[in-house]
């Protein structure tokens, strides 16, 4: 087995919304019908970033700021010029959206680059491999032809016309990043599955207590 099937044998917790119609004759109710829907990522990831976050003794070091949009985090003692988030997690329908500064998640990402005959464009796309997934990935990714010189992290060119391959992020091998439009020092990924989380939390709630 795997890797990558392990991930998907760990799922994580399903909550369900169930809808029930009644019609009432005689003042007795009787059941009509019944929708049940699967609620995916949003409130349950929420709930355990922050049963992670406590675990880990995160609140040790940080406070947390609750808004209608988002849940921040921010050292309790900041030097001068500190005071900025050092997490974000905002719960949405599609998942929950994880932001990190720049500087912590660089170290760790995947630079495309994209070049065109003789000339050079700013990096396509950034991504974060799991570590847990970093041997699938490569072994996945000379399947594409695409070659990293073994490694995860790091700027790397690859042709103008590349794509990168379908059901990565859905498997939980990587994580795409993108701009945070309302924290710009940051970037942000979302987060669908327990287990991607478990591995985020772990991962960069250690190195954040470590800086700081």
């Amino acid at each position: 087995m795997n890797l990558n099937q392990g991930l998907w044998k760990k799922m994580s917790k399903i909550i369900y919304d169930v809808i029930q119609r009644f019609e009432v004759e005689n003042g007795v109710p009787r059941l009509v019908s019944t929708n049940i829907q699967v609620i995916e990522g949003g409130e349950d990831l929420l709930s355990l970033a922050i049963s992670m976050l406590a675990k880990l003794g995160f609140y040790e070091k940080f406070e947390e700021k609750r808004t209608s949009q988002y849940i921040g985090y921010r050292l309790k003692n900041p030097g001068k010029g500190a005071k900025r988030y050092q997490l974000v997690l905002s719960q949405r329908k599609d998942g929950l959206y994880v932001s990190l500064p720049r500087d912590v998640w660089e170290p760790f990402l995947l630079y495309l680059n994209i070049t065109y005959y003789a000339c050079r464009y700013p990096f396509l796309d950034k991504y974060w491999v799991l570590p847990s997934n970093s041997e699938l990935f490569l072994e996945e990714i000379v399947d594409e032809g695409f070659w990293t010189n073994e490694q995860v992290v790091g700027c790397f060119e690859t042709i103008v016309d590349y794509e990168p391959p379908s059901g990565f992020e859905e498997r939980g091998i990587w994580l795409h990043l993108e701009d945070d439009q309302l924290f710009p020092y940051t970037w942000q990924a979302k987060i669908k599955l327990g287990e991607i989380l478990e591995e985020f939390i772990t991962h960069f709630a250690k190195i954040l207590m470590e800086k700081n």
